[in-house]
């Protein structure tokens, strides 16, 4: 088959996932400099998008029916060579097979496989997300490099202007500025807010670090509980209006504490160091490989450690019972090391 010279990638949702795809979308990009890449996604992680260079066009998918049957039309008349499909559900596999496309590539192990010419097949051991995706692409004949896995996503001059002048605003102490990323959809990902105060608490106490509870819709809550149970040197990020805005203001933290979530994802995106609360989720998917920049902290003891369940059917030991004193004891490893690599 001939070199592609229009390529499709959909990824819908979430908005960690669609971050986590921008390395398979490099990859393509190394693999066709000269072809036409779009990337279909839902809002609105198409914020997110905006800027990343590889990409040549964002089509935005809204979640209904018009806007279904719109896209269900309009892909097939795009004349795509290639559509590479890595959300796998019945509307990505629908609108692939719409496409029409000569090649139409999806998830092997996806039940609406009959939509793709191609199936991605996973890899035999367990990868970072993104090195996943990019080794799902040899199913296509292509030699990837699977290195260069990090993410990436593009700053505005009008989002990092409104971080600098939100966090003037608040005139925080000069300071490390450690953020925190709480918040988590699922609860048997998210460690408590109580323990998210003391661990902050901790911080600036033994560090003299400034803490920045970070937080987006129906999160402020959440947020302003962490804030006053830490009390001096806390402060309640800015509230955001996109998603560049909100990656902007964690791209001005020296270090982010985070459970498993979007946030960290676009930390690790704009180059910021993590540690990641693993409890239900297994690191060895959704954390980077540099564990130096990006380590984590789970209780490794529990048999039931990285389950995968949304609910759980013990008592969430994996994260009521995870001390601040040992999250802490990671986070001031790593910003000894983070001083250590700027001094």
């Amino acid at each position: 088959m001939k070199p592609p010279e229009r390529i499709l990638v959909i990824m819908l949702r979430r908005i960690g996932d669609v971050v986590l795809t921008t390395p398979a979308v490099r990859a393509l990009r190394k693999a066709f400099p000269e072809a036409q890449i779009d990337f279909l996604t839902e809002p609105p992680c198409h914020e997110l998008l905006a800027g990343v260079h590889e990409i040549s066009n964002i089509l935005v998918y809204r979640k209904s029916w018009f806007n279904y049957l719109y896209w269900f039309w309009r892909l097939r008349f795009r004349r795509y060579d290639w559509v590479v499909d890595y959300m796998g559900n019945p509307r990505s596999a629908m609108l692939t097979a719409a496409t029409r496309a000569p090649l139409r590539a999806g998830p092997a192990r996806s039940s609406h496989s009959w939509a793709y010419t191609d199936r991605m097949k996973q890899p035999p051991k367990t990868l970072y997300n993104p090195q996943e995706k990019i080794w799902m692409l040899r199913a296509l004949g292509l030699t990837v490099d699977e290195s260069d896995c990090l993410p990436g996503i593009a700053s505005s001059v009008d989002a990092e202007e409104f971080a600098q002048k939100a966090l003037v605003r608040m005139r925080m102490p000069k300071a490390p500025l450690v953020g925190f990323a709480p918040a988590s959809r699922r609860a048997t990902r998210q460690w408590p807010a109580e323990s998210y105060a003391a661990l902050g608490r901790l911080l600036r106490d033994r560090r003299g670090v400034n803490i920045l509870i970070c937080w987006g819709p129906g999160e402020r809550e959440l947020a302003q509980s962490i804030r006053d149970g830490i009390g001096e040197a806390a402060f309640l990020a800015p509230e955001t209006t996109d998603l560049r805005q909100a990656g902007a203001v964690l791209g001005r933290c020296d270090l982010i504490v985070t459970n498993c979530n979007g946030p960290r994802h676009i930390a690790t995106a704009r180059g910021v160091p993590t540690l990641t609360i693993h409890s239900s989720s297994d690191p060895a998917s959704w954390n980077p490989p540099d564990r130096d920049r990006h380590p984590v902290v789970r209780r490794e003891d529990l048999h039931c450690i990285a389950c995968r369940k949304n609910e759980c059917p013990y008592a969430l030991e994996c994260l009521s019972e995870l001390s601040p004193g040992k999250v802490c004891e990671e986070a001031e490893v790593l910003l000894s090391r983070i001083g250590s690599a700027t001094a």
